[in-house]
This record gives C-alpha cells, sequence and structure tokens, in this order.
C-alpha cells in the first residue's frame, strides 16, 4: 500500500516525569513508531492548581509543574491503537494527549 494514501497523525503525550523512562522503553518497543522526541515541558493553568495535591510545594509556589512531553508521527491507526493501550496501562496517571492529523511531513 502507498504510504501517501494512509492518514498520518502526530501524537503528543504529555506526562509526569517520573513516567518518561517507562514510556520511553515502551515506544521503544513499538516497531511501528519509528522515532519520536523527548522534551521537558512545564505545566500550567487551572488544572495544576485545582489538582494542588499533586504538586510539591516547590511547583505551587512556582505556579508550574514539570513534565515531559513526547512527540511522535505515525499512521492514525497506529497511533489509535497506542493511545488505547496508555489508556489501559496508565489510567489515572496524570497524562495528557493530543492526537491531531499530519497534512504533510518529509525530511529535508
Amino acid at each position: 500500500m502507498n504510504l501517501d494514501t494512509i492518514p498520518q497523525g502526530l501524537l503528543i503525550l504529555i506526562a509526569p516525569v517520573n513516567l518518561e523512562e517507562v514510556l520511553v522503553d515502551l515506544l521503544l518497543q513499538k516497531n511501528e513508531i519509528s522515532g519520536f522526541t523527548s522534551s521537558n515541558v512545564s505545566g500550567h493553568g487551572r488544572h495544576h492548581a485545582e489538582s494542588s495535591s499533586q504538586l510539591s510545594m516547590l511547583e505551587q509556589v512556582a505556579g508550574r509543574q514539570k513534565r515531559v512531553q513526547l512527540m511522535m508521527h505515525a499512521s492514525v491507526c497506529e497511533l489509535q491503537s497506542l493511545v488505547a493501550e496508555l489508556k489501559q496501562t496508565f489510567s489515572d496517571a496524570g497524562m495528557h494527549y493530543i492526537l491531531m492529523p499530519v497534512t504533510e511531513a518529509q525530511s529535508i
């Protein structure tokens, strides 16, 4: 099948930093994920303030929570399967995800 006809997506996972190694190990085992990026980010907003029991004292004072962000590009179907697995394995782990279509992607 021509890859140009398979809908592509971008999955962005934002997770607690204590899940970084587990998530990296999981993604490295997935043949359908040819690569991904990870970076340290900070979470801000009302949700973080309302769940202050999950924040350290420093995070409460600073108004931000340290998180890890993982981004990967693959077929939408494969990414949806990965999200289903993550929901089952990491329910209530404090992760957030965004899955969006990719209209164009290419190495330059």
